[in-house]
């Protein structure tokens, strides 16, 4: 019987529960080689029955094992069967005293001889079945107990009693200490194997809690919520792949003028979420400077420089919107294009070709200047939108978001961000989610 448990099941079970319970799945598994001998022995020997007594205890030998047969398989699923298989071993003790006390009987009046054989054979059939060693001590105790009690109600027939008893008293001896070694060592190598276990375990779900921890913190510097602007109408989602992400998002309102910025760390996990972490103070502290979206661009790409001995990259889109000029200027650096939708529903891809942050080559950062107009729609994303697949491998690619951003960019911005992420989920279907998804709307009023 395989046993599956769970990190946390594994972390906090003691070893004397495994051990019982690795216990009891072998016993179960000796309990269906037990029943099936003792019915079909108990077929095969049929035709030596002669009285009723004897009928009798045939036929409650071979209906008792049939039924614990039926019980204990895998596949039985009533009440009782369940209740068997969770007293496994009290099961097993009970079973064996029950049908060695009815076969000692029956094989009493047939003859001594055959009893004797019989209990000499039933102890080390016992030693199939994993017990404690108390269990194992009173099963034997009591199959030496029943067989002297058998003997001491047979017939005087000028027998040896002490010559009966003393071989069967032997074997059990021999075979408890055949079992307590058998089940000793059985049970050194379970606690080694859960020792190991359990503290792989722990270490999993230490790592686990921290991961969830910096998810959680990641996710707290996300804000809270988008800018309540008069002229502009904002929301955006981020959907990691995994516990910590290397997306992120942020507004920074200075007066009438709003910075969006959305961005990509290279990679997801923690060592992109301490680069996205500084990459947040960075903006933060720059916030007065986001007024020139490309000089913005070079002091963050200095930063990633200057702050990492190891290669990190970092693509950026960021759009400064002016509502008294109405004026919109982008700079990227390395990330998906920034899609514009008017209002007649054409659609701009301001891609701007230049390499990520990050990059050790002499870098030229370019913006795009526009004017915008009530209705104009800004989306920004990463590229964990368009290179989203399905289970055949094909990407999402650019050219169905911007056809879904002209067809249903009309309304409102958060109405707009939900289509994108449920367009982007029926594409993707049941396949695994392999990177971090961004997406900023941003729609002028």
């Amino acid at each position: 019987m395989t046993m599956v448990y769970s990190l946390d099941e594994i972390a906090r079970t003691s070893d004397e529960a495994v051990v019982k319970a690795r216990f009891d799945a072998s016993t179960l598994t000796a309990l269906r080689v037990l029943s099936a001998g003792f019915a079909v022995m108990t077929l095969v020997h049929l035709g030596e029955v002669r009285t009723v007594l004897q009928i009798i205890l045939r036929a409650a030998a071979f209906s008792l094992a049939a039924i614990l047969f039926v019980l204990v398989r895998k596949r039985a699923g009533n009440a009782v069967a369940r209740f068997v298989r969770q007293r496994a071993r009290a099961t097993a003790i009970a079973f064996l005293l029950v049908e060695a006390t009815a076969l000692f009987v029956f094989n009493a009046s047939a003859g001594s001889e055959a009893a004797v054989a019989l209990a000499v054979a039933l102890p080390f059939a016992a030693v199939l079945i994993r017990l404690l060693p108390a269990e194992h001590l009173l099963l034997h105790a009591s199959l030496a107990a029943i067989f002297s009690l058998t003997v001491f109600a047979m017939p005087a027939d000028g027998r040896n009693v002490a010559e009966m008893i003393m071989p069967v008293v032997a074997t059990n001896a021999a075979a408890v200490a055949v079992a307590l070694f058998i089940s000793r060592r059985r049970r050194r190598a379970i606690v080694r194997e859960w020792s190991e276990r359990r503290a792989g375990a722990r270490e999993q779900i230490r790592m686990r809690d921290e991961l969830l921890l910096a998810r959680e913190l990641q996710l707290s510097m996300l804000p809270e919520c988008a800018p309540s602007l008069e002229w502009a109408e904002i929301c955006s989602a981020s959907v990691p792949a995994t516990e910590v992400g290397g997306d992120y998002y942020d507004y920074f309102v200075d007066a009438d003028r709003v910075a969006l910025i959305c961005l990509d760390v290279a990679g997801h996990g923690m060592a992109s979420g301490l680069v996205l972490s500084s990459m947040r103070g960075a903006l933060t502290v720059m916030r007065d400077e986001l007024r020139d979206p490309a000089a913005a661009l070079r002091r963050l790409h200095e930063l990633v420089l200057r702050s990492s001995r190891r290669r990190t990259l970092v693509t950026i889109s960021m759009v400064l919107l002016e509502r008294q000029s109405r004026r919109a200027v982008v700079a990227s650096a390395g990330n998906p294009p920034v899609m514009v939708r008017h209002a007649d529903g054409s659609v701009d891809v301001l891609a701007l070709d230049a390499p990520p942050l990050g990059v050790r080559l002499p870098l030229e950062f370019r913006a795009h200047e526009s004017t915008f107009l009530p209705g104009d729609v800004f989306v920004l994303h990463t590229d964990g939108v368009y290179e989203t697949r399905n289970a055949n491998g094909d990407a999402y690619g650019l050219d169905p978001l911007q056809r879904l951003i002209s067809e249903k960019g009309g309304g409102a911005a958060e109405g707009l961000r939900d289509s994108i992420l449920n367009d982007l989920a029926a594409f993707r279907g049941q396949e695994e989610q392999h990177d971090d998804v961004t997406v900023v709307v941003c729609r002028m009023r």
